[in-house]
């Protein structure tokens, strides 16, 4: 009796609106997209702050090669950081999977087999030659800032988390 009850009580919620309609953003696909790459950001965010602390609070872009960084391969032109795809090979110690470098609305990116195989066609975040931003997604529009903290944007609003 209790389990028929339980399961009544559940089948209610759902098909009652436990779920949040498309208009309010949650319940569909592009919310979870969206949401994942929040939380490749994190990831990557987590990955960089702990590059940092090996290096003296220092991003990888930050540091000659002589130094232990990847400056030099990475300059800036056009308001980007050139061979961006090189920031995450290097940093690759600190990151779980190539799988977080794409967002999962990006269908032009195809995810790396490793890390050595990471190229410019498998990443689909941007590196901005910003003082305190890290990388940005330019289909979500989120930006992952220096410090490890995302800001989340809704098309109409933004957040930072």
């Amino acid at each position: 009796m209790k389990r028929s009850v339980l399961l009544v009580v559940l089948v209610l919620l759902t098909a009652t609106g436990c779920n949040k309609s498309e208009d309010e953003g949650h319940g569909d696909v592009r919310y979870a997209q969206q949401i994942t790459c929040v939380n490749n950001l994190k990831q990557i965010g987590l990955g960089l702050r702990i590059w940092q602390g090996d290096h003296g609070d220092k991003s990888p872009f930050e540091l000659q090669i002589v130094e232990g960084g990847i400056m030099e391969k990475v300059m800036p032109k056009d308001g980007y950081r050139q061979n961006g795809y090189l920031i995450f090979q290097f940093m690759s110690n600190e990151l779980t999977t190539p799988l977080i470098v794409i967002c999962p609305k990006d269908k032009k990116k195809v995810v790396a087999k490793d890390w050595q195989s990471l190229t410019a066609s498998n990443v689909s975040y941007l590196f901005p030659a910003s003082s305190n931003v890290f990388a940005i997604c330019p289909i979500d529009g989120n930006i992952l800032y220096l410090d490890g903290t995302v800001e989340v944007s809704d098309g109409k609003r933004s957040q930072r988390r």
